[in-house]
């Protein structure tokens, strides 16, 4: 649960502190506090990251994800860094930047996720991921808007783990792709007793 760092007691504090992530708390709480203000309209002077940032956190809401789990935020966080690096992919040789960054993506100890965890967010690595699977968890299913999560994922989505699927949530806010329910178009039959010799009247005829 996300609470402002001045209302947590002195055991909660400690508890956090121990467990390395007060500061990536204290973040994730302004995260949370501009994207209500955002939702109410009421976020003034937008800069672009906070853009970003808003459309990230309005994905990750629309899919289900719990915006009370510290989870969340962190996991914005990591869909915020794939996004930095493949808004402006469109180039076939930029294709093994996307592997490289994938195979990141698939290892929990990779430098991407150490840098996230430990550098920026000033917490253990093991926490961090424990954070974002612990909001996973408690994603609730009927608040996903069905509509964008066909978009995102497709008719029928192949299951994935959570970095390969920051790798799809990052490709969709950066516009690289939609996807939609397939239209197969309808083949439209002649009525099965019709005589084919039949000519057209007249309209005057068919009156």
């Amino acid at each position: 649960m996300i609470k402002n760092l001045e209302t947590l007691s002195d055991k909660e504090k400690l508890k956090m502190i121990l467990n390395g992530s007060s500061y990536a708390m204290h973040v994730a709480y302004s995260d949370k506090e501009m994207y209500e203000k955002s939702k109410e309209g009421k976020l003034e002077n937008i800069e672009e990251y906070q853009k970003r940032d808003i459309n990230i956190l309005s994905l990750l809401e629309g899919l289900g994800y719990p915006m009370d789990e510290l989870g969340t935020y962190l996991y914005k966080d990591v869909i915020v860094e794939v996004y930095e690096i493949v808004k402006d992919v469109s180039k076939r040789t930029d294709m093994d930047k996307c592997r490289d960054l994938m195979k990141e993506l698939n290892d929990a100890y990779s430098n991407f996720y150490r840098w996230i965890a430990r550098d920026d967010k000033e917490m253990g690595i093991a926490s961090f991921h424990l954070y974002i699977e612990q909001a996973i968890s408690k994603i609730d299913e009927e608040a996903i808007d069905q509509e964008l999560a066909i978009k995102v994922f497709g008719s029928n989505p192949e299951d994935m783990n959570y970095g390969l699927q920051a790798f799809q949530l990052a490709s969709y806010v950066a516009n690289h792709y939609s996807m939609k329910p397939e239209f197969n178009k309808q083949k439209i039959m002649s009525l099965s007793n019709l005589q084919k010799n039949i000519k057209l009247k007249n309209a005057s005829e068919c009156v």
